[in-house]
């Protein structure tokens, strides 16, 4: 007889690999470390671990829309889409329920689309009063008062909601689209509705206790839309933020002295939401990989918004656009060189608003960039700036 050689086993090896990877994309229980500031130690962040049951779970996603009014918020959108859409993939082999909700976009989709019927029979029609009664939001000013949920009665709001329109340079992204960005894939066995009476009651007859929110905008319609937290919360669901995969619609120009930079805002409106409304996660404890931070976060905080306008407005430097693509790679893009170069208006910021707008969208669907090659104070410098990305230049 001859002895067994490794083709021999490799069919075997591989019928193992394959069960094992299956019984580790289906865990029973996963671990998920809770960020919570409502307990004795008044505000201070105390982290705890639960385990999950997976197909108890869903991840609410909001208003992830293809364009919104301020082109930094759409831009930070595109930047983020493509990680949250990794996370979502993750999600789904371990079985939890993933639930798209672009509020008011329904009508960009079929009816007979399988994540628009998956939850037809629990429908009560968009616009039905009830529905709305459960927005909770706070409109303008930096006080809580309309607010049901007691923990939040006079309680100062980290930011001014409501002062979200962005005017810090008086740019626009350009049309408005309520349809879902087309970074997020949207699978048949997911779920498409902005109802909450359409997700309440799928959540509750088919035995889901535990919520994820993430999606945009924290401040605004992630905390107070019919399914936000506060709603999710009130109705009996063990709601959490994803901190790290959300964002806030603040305005950099409202010049709140508490806040030095927009991602110092996100992180109060977190410590905020700890406290009073819910606790959060990260997207760790779902993907295993490190927890996603826009490429901006760190630069803007070591310096005020107000000593980094300065610069960008008054230090005129001498900046020399050597070439410049737009796509997928930065060998498969298209050259862009002199409409950047017409762009420069001699400082380090250079104003170019939605980039399919301005160049011509090269790779539909795909995530693209924006390569510059470009000279200044006698070096060359390569930088590469995401979808929509607003352009800082350094030396």
């Amino acid at each position: 007889m001859k002895p067994f050689t490794r083709k021999f086993f490799a069919p075997i090896i591989a019928s193992l690999a394959l069960l094992t990877q299956l019984g580790a994309e289906t865990p029973q229980e996963i671990n998920i470390v809770l960020r919570d500031r409502s307990g004795p130690l008044n505000g201070k962040a105390v982290q705890r671990v639960e385990k999950w049951k997976p197909t108890e779970t869903a991840i609410i996603i909001c208003d992830m829309w293809s364009c919104h009014p301020c082109p930094h918020a759409t831009a930070r959108l595109r930047e983020m889409a493509p990680e949250l859409n990794k996370v979502l993939k993750d999600a789904r082999k371990q079985g939890i329920l993933i639930i798209h909700s672009p509020s008011g976009g329904m009508g960009h989709y079929p009816k007979d689309l399988p994540a628009r019927k998956k939850s037809a029979k629990y429908r009560k029609g968009f616009g039905d009063p009830v529905h709305w009664h459960y927005w909770e939001h706070v409109h303008g000013g930096n006080q809580v008062s309309k607010i049901s949920n007691p923990r939040e009665q006079n309680v100062p709001y980290p930011l001014r909601s409501g002062d979200s329109r962005c005017r810090e340079f008086g740019e626009t992204s350009g049309p408005f689209s309520n349809k879902q960005t087309e970074f997020i894939e949207i699978d048949d066995n997911d779920i498409l509705t902005d109802d909450f009476k359409e997700i309440k009651d799928y959540l509750k007859e088919n035995g889901y206790k535990n919520v994820i929110l993430s999606g945009v905008h924290t401040d605004m319609c992630v905390i107070g839309r019919p399914f936000g937290l506060r709603a999710m919360v009130k109705a009996g669901y063990n709601t959490v933020l994803m901190r790290d995969l959300t964002d806030s619609a603040w305005n950099c120009a409202s010049r709140q002295k508490n806040v030095t930079d927009h991602y110092t805002g996100q992180r109060l409106l977190s410590a905020y939401i700890e406290q009073y409304v819910c606790p959060t996660i990260t997207s760790v404890d779902i993907s295993g990989r490190d927890e996603f931070r826009f490429a901006e976060d760190g630069y803007t905080s070591r310096e005020t918004l107000a000593a980094r306008e300065a610069k960008l407005h008054l230090e005129k430097v001498k900046v020399e656009i050597e070439s410049a693509f737009y796509g997928t790679t930065e060998t498969e893009g298209i050259n862009v060189t002199e409409k950047v170069r017409k762009a420069l208006n001699g400082t380090l910021r250079i104003p170019i608003g939605d980039y399919n707008t301005v160049f011509s969208d090269p790779a539909v669907g795909d995530q693209k960039y924006l390569w510059i090659k470009y000279k200044i104070a006698g070096k060359t410098k390569t930088l590469r700036f995401p979808e929509g990305a607003q352009v800082l230049l350094t030396k």
